[in-house]
């Protein structure tokens, strides 16, 4: 090779891009006359053979892919350092782009749904991303989205390639890593759609839903802690935007959308309800996807118009300095059961349960503040709210397995709950009491319910929600933003 030709044919013309592999430059293929993109290994990494392998894994990833989407790998080989050739890209990153053109929800979901396209074809070839993240996304002046950097694809249908990854091992960019990526175990299609929710949230909310100091510290978030939820930073956001990051953020795989083909469909459905438009359903009803993607979006969001804010009304119970609690609570497997009901019955299932959720609420006088599918939030204040808050649980647990039982759909999944309270600070006037229940209490509540589903059926509560007549098993301590000491945790008993 002479100064500036790559294996005779390839001239190095001006280098476009910096990454952690390696540097990209623009080229000129002296056999096409085409101007190329050539990215080059960095010469310290050459040594290492994981890296070599690595280069050579993005080689062998984006050859096997052919969509408008995904960037082409034209050529590939070795000088005196291993080398991509691929389609030279005019444009600008994702991040950049969102910052410049701040795209509105609608816009974005439109772009995202792009990338769920080039995702749905990679996954259709047994190739998952695993590192999607903005940086991993181009967008061309004319708002075409292309993916990147294949890297740390794993290919399920090439076992000698995807061994190259140690199981056990977390692989990718922590802000945007599945969780079961950043517990080591094995992703799949899923673990990519988890990636689209982190950029969606960041996006709308200006930031990533966890972020630390330490890299650890945000793998730990991503296996262990749910994320603020996104109408709670940015109250503008549509619900139903908010109800589709939640979606694509479980920490249970089996509760996200079933493939990326779903959710590009299910993005540019909210794209167009936005836009003020009405689209006919794309397939066919009783079709076996038609009734996947129904049962995958209502399981995991009810139907429901984004809630106002709740204003005290005239005799109100809540007083300053009473106790306040808030009570989460899901059916994390329900969306496991089921996927052979007709679109009408799963609707007609979601809709009685929504229904048998909020009569527990109303049985107790609890107050519902946000509904995510099957998850919800209340908040109880005035006389006794931790006893009424476990009551309700209680009720909601008889009630939903009856349901779910007429429905035949056996075992009924569990109901997890967690209830945490506290006195809350001064209210400014006009202020309500619900919302600042949802700013000081919504992290300690989501904490339990989290840590509930480790004990099938079970109901968590601190010790400042506890009751005299409310039967406890101490379980543990934990430490909750907000609270300077740990916070003793304890199971109701036969809630």
């Amino acid at each position: 090779m002479s100064e500036r030709i790559l294996a005779g044919r390839y001239r190095l013309e001006e280098r476009i891009g910096e990454g952690g592999m390696g540097s990209v430059y623009r080229a000129l293929d002296l056999r096409t006359g085409q101007d190329v993109a050539v990215k080059l290994l960095r010469r310290k990494l050459c040594e290492r053979e994981h890296s070599r392998r690595r280069f050579a894994r993005e080689a062998r990833a984006a050859g096997l892919l052919d969509h408008p989407g995904i960037v082409r790998i034209l050529d590939h080989g070795q000088d005196d350092r291993p080398f991509l050739v691929m389609e030279l890209l005019e444009g600008i990153s994702l991040r950049r782009h969102v910052r410049r053109a701040k795209p509105s929800p609608a816009e974005l979901l439109e772009l995202m749904a792009q990338i769920a396209d080039a995702m749905s074809h990679a996954h259709s070839r047994g190739i998952i991303h695993r590192d999607l993240k903005p940086d991993n996304v181009y967008v061309a002046p004319d708002g075409r989205v292309k993916v990147l950097d294949f890297g740390l694809a794993r290919m399920l249908r090439i076992p000698e390639l995807s061994a190259l990854t140690r199981s056990g091992t977390a692989l990718g960019t922590c802000s945007y890593m599945a969780p079961e990526q950043a517990a080591g175990k094995e992703a799949d299609e899923r673990s990519d759609l988890y990636a689209v929710g982190v950029m969606l949230y960041e996006f709308l909310c200006g930031m990533v839903p966890f972020s630390a100091d330490e890299p650890a510290s945000v793998l730990y978030m991503q296996v262990h802690q749910a994320p603020e939820p996104p109408r709670a930073v940015n109250p503008d956001l549509p619900c139903d935007v908010e109800n589709l990051i939640l979606c694509l953020m479980d920490k249970d795989p089996a509760r996200r959308p079933a493939s990326a083909r779903i959710l590009a469909m299910e993005m540019r459905r909210i794209a167009a309800r936005l836009r003020g438009e009405i689209l006919p359903a794309p397939v066919a009803a009783g079709s076996v996807e038609s009734a996947e993607s129904t049962l995958i979006f209502t399981a995991n969001r009810l139907p429901s118009p984004a809630l106002p804010t709740v204003r005290p009304a005239p005799g109100s119970p809540f007083s300053e300095g009473d106790r306040v609690c808030l009570l989460t609570a899901d059916l994390p497997g329900l969306s496991r059961l089921g996927l052979d009901r007709s679109p009408l019955e799963v609707s007609a299932m979601m809709a009685d349960l929504s229904g048998e959720l909020e009569e527990a609420l109303r049985a107790h006088s609890g107050r519902l503040l946000e509904r995510h599918g099957t998850r919800i939030v209340a908040a109880f204040a005035g006389r006794e709210p931790g006893l009424r808050a476990v009551q309700a649980v209680g009720r909601m647990r008889a009630r939903v397995q009856s349901l779910l039982r007429r429905y035949a759909l056996t075992p009924p999944p569990a109901l997890s709950a967690g209830i945490f309270g506290g006195s809350l600070p001064p209210r400014a006037p006009g202020d309500s009491w619900e919302e600042m229940a949802r700013k000081e209490l919504m992290h300690g509540a989501q904490r339990l319910e989290m840590l509930a589903r480790e004990h099938p059926d079970a109901t968590l509560i601190c010790a400042e929600s506890l009751d005299d007549r409310v039967p406890v098993q101490p379980l543990r301590t934990l430490f909750v933003r907000g609270r300077r000491d740990p916070v003793q945790i304890f199971r109701v008993v036969d809630a």
